[in-house]
């Protein structure tokens, strides 16, 4: 497979470089390994959230629950009472401000 001519105008060889400018690109890929480390983990508690949703949703909601007292969250400190008007369609924060309803 022939490379790019823009691959090879980014290539450098590292045994050319000073001291301080390995320490440059060090530093660069470090930061960049712990910005996508990070990006990884938000990533996994993410899709462990979502999977808790669709468990709780499975085990939970059934034409049995409808009518009965629940909590309702406002924000992530604030519950209020309801009850289930409709459960064959349910509304399911799966984070940063997105819902999925569950049909």
């Amino acid at each position: 497979m022939a490379s790019s001519p823009e691959a090879q105008a980014h290539t450098v060889d590292l045994a050319s470089l000073s001291l301080q400018q390995l320490s440059s690109v060090k530093k660069r890929l470090d930061d960049e390994l712990e910005h996508l480390t990070t990006s990884f983990t938000k990533l996994r508690a993410a899709q462990t959230k979502f999977r808790e949703c669709i468990t709780s949703i499975r085990e939970g909601i059934s034409s049995k629950t409808k009518g009965k007292p629940l909590l309702v969250p406002l924000t992530t400190s604030l519950y209020v009472p309801g009850t289930l008007a409709d459960a064959e369609r349910v509304m399911v924060d799966i984070g940063t401000g997105f819902y999925v309803e569950k049909a």
